[in-house]
């Protein structure tokens, strides 16, 4: 067994060695490479550089830059995130870059340290893929809902832009009265991604369509999936600002697609108190 492990070992050792790559970088020291992939399929590297006796162990900003390529806007949930990872591998994030400063003796550490620490932060990209991707099973049955319910009597209109004099808000449907004696009703699907930023960002919404008079009679219903995902403060922000919130859960998916033309017709029946 013991020869076993011995031949496991050189095998994984030779693997690692063939795969790992140095070259000069832009500024004195190198870029090193490593045989070890993040989450969007790179092949995370380091830059190395020498300074005053010391070595600067960093990822050149290329996570951050990452994440961001991918739709990934950093949150304060999101900071705290890759801060905590960052100390758990030893190193640290400022203005944007993963890093260490460390002597020789610690140079391997380092490099194995930083490219962990940027491997790790790219897992966010797998949430909120799943999040983004559940949000949009959610949009297709409710578009599927809401134009076999009433289609004589209601226009419903998919990803509208909702313009007022400050900017454009976009929902996701707008169920509009053929002949305008029902109340218009928006429906805002909000993924679990970045709760507090959506939270804020839909109370903004319609704190500037209740001032609007063109809007301020509509009422408007939100969707928050992955609602057991949500801190209660977000969650808060969008319960005290729409006119009724929905909360989906794997366990009750089912029950609210059953219940959702229901409260549209209450919805559009109704006159929306107004939250200022």
């Amino acid at each position: 067994m013991q020869e076993a492990c011995s031949e496991i070992k050189q095998m994984v050792a030779h693997y690692l060695t063939e795969n790992l790559r140095a070259s000069p970088s832009l500024k004195s020291g190198c870029t090193i490479t490593l045989p070890i992939k993040s989450v969007d399929d790179r092949w995370i590297f380091v830059i190395v550089e020498e300074r005053y006796a010391v070595y600067r162990v960093h990822d050149g900003g290329k996570t951050d830059s990452a994440l961001f390529s991918h739709g990934l806007k950093m949150t304060e949930s999101d900071t705290d995130f890759i801060a905590a990872v960052a100390r758990k591998y030893g190193v640290f994030v400022e203005n944007k870059v993963v890093q260490r400063i460390c002597p020789k003796a610690e140079l391997s550490e380092a490099i194995v340290g930083v490219a962990e620490a940027a491997a790790v932060m790219t897992a966010q990209l797998i949430s909120s893929r799943v999040a983004e991707a559940e949000a949009q099973q959610v949009h297709s049955r409710i578009s599927e809902i809401l134009h076999l319910w009433k289609p004589k009597e209601f226009i419903i209109e998919e990803n509208p832009d909702i313009v007022t004099d400050v900017t454009t808000h976009k929902v996701n449907f707008i169920a509009k009265d053929r002949i305008s004696i029902h109340t218009p009703t928006t429906v805002k699907i909000l993924p679990p991604s970045n709760p507090r930023d959506r939270a804020e960002r839909y109370g903004f919404m319609l704190y500037d369509m209740k001032v609007n008079p063109k809007y301020s009679g509509w009422s408007n219903l939100a969707i928050v999936t992955g609602a057991n995902n949500w801190s209660a403060p977000a969650l808060d922000i969008v319960k005290r600002m729409a006119t009724k919130t929905i909360e989906v859960t794997p366990e009750n998916r089912d029950e609210v697609e059953f219940l959702f033309p229901q409260v549209i017709e209450d919805l559009t029946a109704s006159k929306p108190e107004l939250h200022l």
